[in-house]
């Protein structure tokens, strides 16, 4: 009010409205405010504004967003409303780019042209800048973008990866390598006589060796004159891939010994390279003698040793000692006939291994897929790798299900990634739908946190129907990987609780990347079962002689290690609802007899060897903690902390909305997962006295339903604690802007039922236990180490002794031996 008793931006004589000069006429486009006297943000799109408020009503300048356009783009992110990823080929460990124009920070990986690293080199040229020129002798000139590799060949009369040897002609007249023919073949070779001999020797070696495993193992020749390991007879029908696939094995043909085998990259379509979750890291040495020693990791010293190398290049190390490509014969897969079935044009399958389908060419039927046969542990177990469906093999998808008698499918990927289509959808979203001569009925959709679980019934003419359950995991996250494996490892041991008689198919987008995690982390821990070890580097290798590009980056491989560590310390502690009782048995003192049954000791000891946060959790948690806490506005936060060393993941923190000027963002929580959704319920203290209104803001901004307070009463004699709660005499209590009042529903000598009204808003939250008996209920299994493990992923302090971890348990089993009474009554 102004003195003269009227609202200033009403109708006083000197002033007018906001958004108004004093003609009342709306202001010039690029001001606004009180006489028009606030001018529009530079960041504005065409630094026009709202006239009234400021805010940009047409927009932001590429490189910024929010109302005012004050925001600049996170990092990662460029452009027009922040809708641009920077380039995965961007140098350095976050990929940052200038985020108006996308202009890479730090110039370009290996093989890419700036300012946007999203060109490869030209054909000619290589490496940083792509200031090196392909050899002469690669042919027409033109090499591997990266490594300078010539990818495509050599020009007559030379060999090798760089095409850097002579090739000769013996007396024969057929080629050999430098220095083994006769002088007189009429091919001059340049060569110091001593470096000859030794080339000789060296060619002449390697070919003995090859002619030697071929007939002594553990390689034996496929029809196409490929290498590939010998299939293991056992009892199990699925250790030799071409069994049951209605294809006799192919007849192996004769042919020479080869001594130098050629990384080959396919140009065989439109479609891009995989980029399934990060670029595919490429060893510039691909022929390391990788299997030189034991790598085997008693899985005692598993933890020791992924601590000891958790900062040093081991890893990446290992991983780059592997070539991505073995070398393997892929004619059929870059067939021009194929080549639209591929969803990416670098990954291709082995002629050696790859699914063949039922061919019909009255029916228009062919026999190619991009899926491969990879063995499990000990050759056996056999899981076949596809890539995702796209839209020109989505029946031919189907068909291999049907056709390999699959009765499981784990997917790995979502249908959409930032914007890109990453598989198609190859079930009916309800009902049923025919894919070809195919119909397939959806029976049954289970949505959990992290996965899903869909089952499927397929029909064939006047066939016998075939159910297929399908293992959806949803969390993991576009180009990167989980932030902890708790998830993964869950999804994994829920896959195996349900074995059946046929393969397991395991897909992904490229059905390279995540599948071979996947698949890598069940054969690792049946490693572990049967040997009490695990070999990591030797599992890569036989991925991929399998399936070229298997586990496609670093970072997964890393990840790789953390999960199996996980995924040891909590094996066989997934029980169904008909074993209860034996398991509250065994982990009581063990069953009479059974030396091998955990106690409630050894499984929380397994617990939290398998949580320590410097082997298994992110190192995000200690770099937000020393960002965050290094500046200013932190540290006015640390009032808020009940203690010190108890602090929210940055990550998981509800971030509250400031609604006053005396109020910020924060408050000591973390989401958390429950059942079926992530981050849906909520961890935190009890308020300090200066914290109750940052209490109730939680409360009412996250709209929860149901708060459970613990050691309520200790308010009584602890003045930390601050009044949060109405007291008995039923007077509302009021904490800033807040009225909470209250109705005693009931009351024992264990617990108070309250109900709750906040200004008019109903209060809902969750527990550990609750999140236990959901699963109970829902999934009829128990699985404490999982659940808890993941919670203290994100909140480690959650359940830190064991005689809390024992009152979990005992409060499971009073509420199973509860609902069994009333369920028998």
């Amino acid at each position: 009010m102004d003195s003269f008793g009227l609202p200033r931006y009403l109708c006083h004589p000197r002033w007018a409205p906001y958004g108004k000069l004093s003609n009342f006429t709306e202001c010039p486009n690029t001001t606004f405010g009180q006489n028009c006297g606030e001018r529009c943000n530079t960041t504005c799109l065409n630094r026009e504004c709202n006239h009234v408020t400021g805010t940009c009503d047409s927009g932001c300048v590429d490189g910024y967003i929010s109302d005012f356009c004050e925001q600049a783009c996170d990092q990662g992110t460029y452009g027009e409303d922040c809708n641009k990823n920077c380039s995965d080929t961007c140098a350095g460990e976050t990929n940052s780019c200038n985020h108006v124009n996308g202009t890479c920070d730090q110039g370009c990986e290996k093989g890419y042209l700036m300012p946007l690293c999203t060109e490869k080199c030209p054909n000619t040229t290589f490496g940083q800048n792509c200031a090196e020129s392909c050899n002469t002798r690669c042919l027409n000139r033109e090499c591997h973008h990266v490594n300078g590799t010539c990818a495509s060949g050599c020009v007559d009369g030379y060999i090798g990866v760089f095409c850097e040897h002579v090739l000769r002609q013996n007396a024969g007249g057929e080629n050999s390598g430098a220095g083994g023919g006769d002088s007189g073949s009429g091919v001059l070779v340049p060569a110091i006589v001593g470096a000859v001999v030794a080339v000789a020797a060296i060619t002449a070696l390697i070919v003995g060796i090859l002619c030697w495993k071929r007939r002594n193992g553990p390689y034996h020749e496929s029809g196409d004159g490929s290498m590939i390991e010998p299939s293991v007879e056992t009892g199990n029908a699925y250790c030799n891939p071409a069994l049951d696939t209605g294809k006799p094995e192919r007849p192996s043909r004769q042919s020479k010994p080869r001594s130098v085998i050629f990384v080959k990259t396919h140009e065989v379509n439109d479609t891009e390279e995989s980029e399934e979750d990060e670029r595919s890291e490429t060893s510039e040495n691909p022929y390391t003698n990788i299997l030189s020693d034991d790598t085997s990791v008693p899985v005692e010293e598993l933890k020791a040793y992924l601590h000891q190398h958790s900062t040093d290049s081991h890893f990446k190390d290992e991983f780059m000692a592997i070539p991505m490509d073995l070398g393997h014969n892929q004619n059929h897969g870059v067939a021009a006939q194929n080549s639209k079935k591929n969803r990416y044009k670098n990954i291709i399958p082995y002629d050696a291994n790859r699914v063949l389908l039922e061919a019909d060419e009255m029916r228009d039927l062919a026999d190619y897929i991009n899926a491969s046969y990879v063995k499990g542990y000990n050759n056996c177990e056999t899981f076949i790798a596809s890539q995702g469906p796209n839209d020109v093999i989505l029946n031919d998808f189907v068909r291999m299900l049907w056709e390999q008698n699959i009765d499981r499918v784990v997917m790995l990927t979502h249908l959409i990634e930032l914007g890109k289509k990453k598989c198609t959808m190859y079930w009916p979203e309800d009902g049923e739908k025919t894919f070809g001569e195919i119909k397939m009925q959806l029976l049954t959709t289970r949505v959990f946190a992290e996965y899903t679980i869909r089952h499927l019934r397929l029909c064939k003419g006047g066939q016998s129907p075939r159910d297929v359950t399908q293992f959806h995991f949803t969390a993991w996250p576009d180009k990167s990987v989980p932030e902890n494996p708790w998830g993964l490892v869950d999804f994994q041991q829920r896959v195996m609780a349900e074995p059946g008689p046929g393969r397991l198919l395991v897909h992904c987008s490229a059905g390279v990347g995540r599948t071979g995690t996947f698949i890598a982390l069940c054969n690792l821990l049946k490693e572990a079962e049967a040997t009490g070890k695990m070999d990591f580097r030797s599992t890569l290798h036989k991925l991929r002689q399998d399936r070229m590009h298997m586990i496609q980056t670093i970072a997964q491989y890393t990840f790789l290690h953390k999960a199996a560590l996980v995924g040891h310390m909590t094996s066989g502690t997934i029980t169904k609802v008909k074993d209860i009782a034996a398991r509250f048995q065994s982990l009581e003192g063990g069953a009479r007899g059974d030396i091998s049954a955990r106690t409630y000791e050894q499984e929380f000891d397994n617990l939290a060897a398998a949580c320590d946060e410097d082997t298994i959790m992110s190192n995000k948690q200690s770099d937000v903690a020393e960002s965050v806490y290094g500046n200013e506005k932190v540290m006015a936060n640390k009032g808020k902390d009940r203690l010190n060393n108890i602090l929210p993941n940055e990550m998981y923190r509800p971030v509250l909305v400031a609604q006053g000027k005396d109020e910020d963002n924060y408050i000591n929580a973390v989401l958390v997962p429950n059942l079926k959704k992530n981050s849906h319920d909520i961890l935190t203290q009890l308020p300090l006295p200066t914290t109750v209104t940052d209490f109730w803001r939680l409360v009412t901004q996250f709209d929860v339903g149901l708060v459970v307070a613990i050691d309520v009463d200790s308010r009584i004699t602890d003045e930390s604690i601050g009044d949060f709660l109405p007291g008995n005499d039923s007077k509302p209590l009021k904490s800033g802007r807040f009225e909470i009042s209250s109705t005693t529903v009931s009351e024992n000598s264990a617990f108070k039922e309250m109900s709750l009204t906040v200004q008019k808003k109903s209060t809902k939250g969750s527990s550990t236990s609750a999140i236990l008996l959901d699963r109970l209920e829902v999934d009829q299994r128990l699985t404490v180490p999982l659940v808890v493990g993941a919670i203290k992923a994100i909140r480690p302090q959650v359940i830190p002794t064991v005689d809390q971890y024992k009152c979990l348990y005992r409060v499971l089993k009073l509420s199973y031996d509860t609902t069994n009474v009333y369920g028998n009554v």
